[in-house]
């Protein structure tokens, strides 16, 4: 089995120069080359194999974040070709807010401005307390070792998402995002609605959960990991009839979760959980450690 990772899906535009996403015609090139090569698992067969700790040969793919390009690229293509896809949706962004997701406010502002101008703007902002020195290593070996950003733009994505307390995360990207941004209607322009999710699931696609915020799981006591991940999966349950319940962890890494998180998993007889080594699946062991690829290994197809 080979799990195939996918987050931005979608154009280039001259007004993000620094955004990482996958142009639709990759996409497309992809699907033929994994066709060709490995064929694809069928979502019962998928589902039967996580059961039996079986490994059937072929592809699974995967979209994590909830993003609007799932529904007009993604979903779009697959219906197409007659596949499914395995969509991880972070519940949060259905709150009354219209805040984009931490995550992908550092995406959006390193896309448009660059890691150097927004690492600057960020630290001018910060003082120590606000830091978190024991995630400063604790994290440091783990995460972006399978990517190839630049200094400054690990810097960021560290320093966002690992280190800073997330107390003073969330008030620091509200600052910088009121400076650059109309956030509301980038919200709009970018996240799911409830009734493209509806449409994807009725449309045989598996809807996952994704926790609600995207958090860090290490990073949260044992009672807020549960809150996100039951709360999430209860979210979802009343939008759409979910059968089987698969869960992607946040990040993704080894280090993004803990004891803790495998243990709730367990409690709430969640089916399956995949998580990010880069690394085809070998023999099925544990089914709240699925193993994924990153779909820019797949670039030159």
């Amino acid at each position: 089995m080979i799990n195939v990772m996918y987050h931005y899906i979608r154009p280039d535009n001259d007004e993000y120069p620094n955004f990482n996403s996958l142009p639709f015609d990759t996409f497309r090139r992809q699907l033929d080359f994994f066709e060709k090569e490995w064929g694809f698992i069928s979502k019962n067969d998928y589902m039967d194999a996580v059961k039996s700790k079986n490994n059937p040969d072929g592809v699974v793919l995967t979209f994590d974040d909830g993003l609007k390009d799932h529904f007009n690229y993604a979903a779009a293509e697959l219906k197409l070709r007659g596949l499914w896809g395995a969509f991880y949706i972070p519940t949060g962004i259905y709150s009354s807010n219209q805040k984009m997701l931490g995550v992908q406010r550092v995406h959006f502002l390193n896309g448009k401005y660059g890691a150097s101008k927004i690492l600057k703007e960020a630290k001018s902002l910060i003082s120590d307390e606000m830091i978190n020195k024991d995630n400063l290593q604790k994290f440091d070996k783990d995460v972006y070792r399978f990517s190839v950003y630049k200094k400054d733009a690990s810097d960021l994505r560290k320093l966002f998402n690992y280190i800073l307390k997330y107390k003073h995360r969330d008030l620091i990207l509200d600052q910088l995002m009121k400076k650059f941004f109309n956030e509301s209607i980038l919200f709009s322009e970018n996240y799911l609605t409830k009734d493209e999710i509806i449409q994807m699931n009725n449309d045989g696609n598996l809807i996952g959960s994704h926790t609600i915020s995207h958090s860090v799981m290490s990073r949260l006591s044992y009672d807020d990991q549960r809150n996100e991940i039951k709360s999430s999966f209860d979210f979802l349950s009343n939008i759409c009839d979910i059968d089987y319940k698969s869960f992607c962890y946040p990040y993704g890494y080894k280090s993004s979760y803990n004891k803790d998180t495998l243990e709730i998993l367990e409690e709430l007889e969640i089916d399956d959980a995949v998580m990010f080594d880069n690394k085809k699946q070998g023999k099925i062991t544990d089914q709240y450690q699925l193993s994924r690829i990153d779909c820019n290994q797949f670039m030159d197809v």
